[in-house]
């Protein structure tokens, strides 16, 4: 069976590019809290291990010393061992830190080896607190010591709400079998209200840090949200700046000297855009200023940067197409480009538009052919106004065998010129929402000063912009500008070189 080409939807795009957004968000983001988390995580420790220092220092002498059983008078081993047993605790609880924090320092290990090593390392402490309560050493704190460390943890860590929250969940649930089945036996009946109590209430330990953690979180997700986006935005209007001069690089250098005369203004909507103006000459052996000139216009369905994506894929098929055939006609590269962009862009839902003209100077003739295009205007020399309508389908549309380019033929003498354009010419509104539309255009080209055609496109752009009362365009703009020079007849006719409007085509 044969495999089916898979097509990838614009939401299935739109779906993939989300997810490589929020991973690299999430990778970056990573790397930030590692290097938070190891840095905090030496603090921490730190400050825990110079409190313990002090308090081992200050701890009581007076509980090294062997006291009675008050019931036998003779010395009871259990009581004699709770003497030093602050001080073993406190030292073991000092050593614990300390080689946190030199391993730490030393190692430098990964952020998932930070957090692991920062959630036993509290833990641990929490256990401590619970077993030297347990065997009923004199002046411990209990559950109360450890959410002194656990609330310090969380002022100094870049925890989130979870990971605050699972040194307190190991801890209270020994914390409860400790209760429960060694202090206050409950098969004996030994729990009191008071002790019930304190159990019920002992999750409300883990409510400060945990909120806390939440809330700081929060923040700093969404102040390295904003941060991102900001750093990413300016990067890449440094990069579309770098795309638009190499897209704007493959546009053709205008002419203004010669028979045949071009110019064009372009506003892509974004920095760049989906217009695009291709020429080509062929150079003759007797100089290429009389051989035919090949403009194509074309128009990409969409904005930005993946409408210049696709003009530079049509800008590398023209430049094959041309280089195999330098004297194709209008019709066959419209044809081709049909069949490339059908075959490669249409299944994404990319379509053109296009306008191929071949200027020959000699013939005194133009031949186009439009698919799908905006009509272009034709205005003589004696100021007459002829419209080059579509001569076929928008590019991509149909298949090659069902694609008729159409290609038609007129006079184009001197002192005519063409004005061709793409479609957010017509399609400005002005304040009231009212379009441009070719109407528009059509009284521009009529009230143009024909002395000057190379103007023209600066001048139209300039009333396109004041029609939109110079809001920013809703879409990509190219007005084109082609005019055969009154000065240059064609072979075999008398040149009149005074170019004036009054010169009449012979």
């Amino acid at each position: 069976m044969a495999r089916k080409k898979q097509v990838r939807t614009p939401v299935a795009r739109q779906a993939n590019t989300s997810a490589a957004y929020t991973t690299e968000f999430h990778h970056e983001f990573r790397v930030e809290t590692s290097r938070l988390l190891l840095r905090r995580f030496l603090w921490f420790t730190a400050v825990v291990a110079v409190f313990g220092l002090v308090s081992l220092v200050a701890g009581p002498i007076a509980t090294m010393q062997i006291e009675p059983s008050a019931a036998t008078g003779e010395s009871d081993p259990v009581a004699s061992l709770r003497g030093p047993l602050p001080w073993i605790f406190s030292g073991i609880w000092l050593a614990v830190y300390a080689a946190a924090f030199g391993y730490a320092w030393r190692v430098k290990p990964a952020e998932a080896v930070v957090l692991r090593l920062s959630f036993w390392i509290v833990t641990f402490d929490g256990l401590m607190n619970l077993v030297i309560t347990a065997i009923g050493v004199q002046g411990t704190m209990g559950l109360g010591g450890f959410f002194i460390t656990h609330m310090l943890a969380c002022l100094f860590m870049p925890w989130s709400a979870w990971q605050a929250l699972r040194p307190m969940i190991a801890v209270l649930s020994v914390n409860a079998l400790v209760v429960l089945f060694i202090l206050h036996p409950v098969w004996k009946g030994e729990m009191t209200p008071a002790s019930w109590a304190g159990l019920i209430s002992s999750p409300l330990l883990a409510v400060p840090g945990t909120l806390w953690c939440w809330t700081r979180h929060s923040k700093r997700v969404k102040d390295f949200r904003f941060k991102f986006v900001n750093s990413k935005y300016s990067e890449m209007r440094r990069e579309l700046v770098d795309a638009r001069r190499i897209h704007e690089s493959l546009f053709p250098e205008t002419i203004d000297s010669g028979p045949v005369r071009f110019s064009f203004e372009y506003e892509p909507m974004r920095q760049i855009g989906g217009d695009f103006l291709y020429s080509h000459r062929r150079t003759s052996d007797d100089g290429a200023e009389h051989s035919p000139l090949s403009i194509v216009l074309l128009d990409v369905t969409g904005h930005g940067i993946p409408a210049a994506l696709t003009v530079n894929r049509l800008h590398g098929e023209l430049e094959r197409i041309f280089a195999e055939m330098p004297d194709i006609g209008p019709g066959e590269v419209l044809r081709l480009l049909n069949r490339y962009v059908h075959l490669t862009l249409a299944t994404h839902s990319i379509y053109v538009t296009g306008m191929c003209l071949r200027m020959d100077c000699e013939a005194g003739e133009v031949e186009y052919a439009s698919g799908g295009h905006p009509p272009a205007f034709l205005r003589a020399v004696d100021g007459t106004i002829e419209e080059l309508p579509s001569t076929s389908f928008v590019l991509g549309a149909c298949p090659d065998e069902a694609f008729d380019s159409g290609p038609r033929t007129l006079a184009f003498g001197p002192g005519d010129t063409i004005l061709a354009y793409t479609d957010g010419a017509i399609e400005a509104r002005n304040d009231s929402g009212k379009m441009l539309r070719i109407d528009g255009i059509r009284r521009m080209v009529a009230s143009a000063d024909s002395r000057r055609p190379n103007t023209w496109p600066g001048i139209f752009k300039d009333e396109v912009i004041g029609f939109r009362g110079g809001a920013p365009p809703e879409d990509d703009t190219l007005i084109l500008a082609l005019h055969h020079s009154v000065g240059h007849a064609s072979r075999g006719k008398a040149s009149d070189n005074a170019d004036t409007p009054e010169s009449v085509r012979t």
